[in-house]
């Protein structure tokens, strides 16, 4: 299965998230967490959301997220009323992002931008779901022991632009205890066996030998240095801050669930 879309696939993509939108009105939204939803009926705030959605920009825009508290995003337009919701966002007020599905059982994490003061408001009140445990995760199709010793994935640190061109991506499929974004196609995180390298969103992350051994071995992460056997953040801080350079066309992948 391909990892890179062209330009052209990124656009029907999009299309197939905003037709809803730009053919209908919203007749409702839902902002749901821990205790329950908030419905919201106002046409002033229906025609923003559905504007702000419309305006929504590329798939990939910002790294995968560990698990936070999230609230859940039902839209439903007019004339698809019934037991679902048109289409489901989730969006995280700190870091303030936003998972969109970009094509069916295709999510990403995107950046809340200019949607961020809106969701707020649509958002006070409601109490966010409880930041979900990863009960399970697939590496490459299989089962790995202590899945919850995972999450140390996201909380890697060393930069890199030593990542292959082709090819050599096998999937991190995380579930959680309960339906969260982290889930989806959104929570997918891909490695590099040959440069034991983590791909996570608009990052790539140098893998600690320690640990990219325990990975690929399918065992528990716990215990493992994460120190790297090359000092990638000390080289980042003495290029100035000078961002690693990526092609654009990485960004441009679809989130297969894996």
């Amino acid at each position: 299965m391909p990892r890179y879309l062209l330009v052209v696939s990124l656009a029907t993509a999009m299309l197939v998230l905003a037709a809803p939108a730009q053919a209908k009105e919203l007749s409702s939204f839902k902002a749901c967490g821990a205790a329950g939803c908030r419905e919201i009926k106002s046409p002033a705030l229906l025609r923003s959301l559905i504007k702000g959605v419309e305006a929504q920009g590329e798939p990939v825009t910002t790294r995968t997220p560990a698990p936070v508290p999230f609230f859940r995003l039902e839209f439903t337009a007019k004339g698809d009323e019934g037991s679902t919701p048109s289409f489901t966002q989730y969006y995280t007020r700190s870091p303030a992002l936003v998972a969109m599905e970009t094509n069916p059982d295709a999510w990403t994490w995107v950046k809340a931008g200019a949607l961020r003061g809106l969701f707020d408001r649509v958002t006070a009140g409601v109490t966010p779901f409880a930041a979900p445990t990863i009960v399970s995760v697939k590496f490459g199709g299989k089962p790995v022991l202590d899945p919850a010793s995972y999450s140390r994935l996201f909380s890697l640190a060393s930069l890199t632009n030593d990542y292959p061109d082709n090819g050599d991506w096998t999937t991190i499929r995380l579930e959680t205890a309960a339906p969260s974004p982290w889930s989806t196609g959104a929570a997918t995180l891909e490695y590099s066996p040959g440069k034991n390298v983590l791909w996570r969103g608009t990052e790539f992350v140098k893998v600690p030998s320690a640990l990219a051994s325990r990975l690929e071995q399918h065992r528990s992460l716990a215990g493992a240095t994460d120190a790297s056997s090359f000092p990638w953040l000390a080289l980042v801080g003495g290029l100035g801050g000078m961002a690693i350079v990526v092609p654009a066309t990485m960004f441009f992948r679809r989130r297969h669930p894996g």
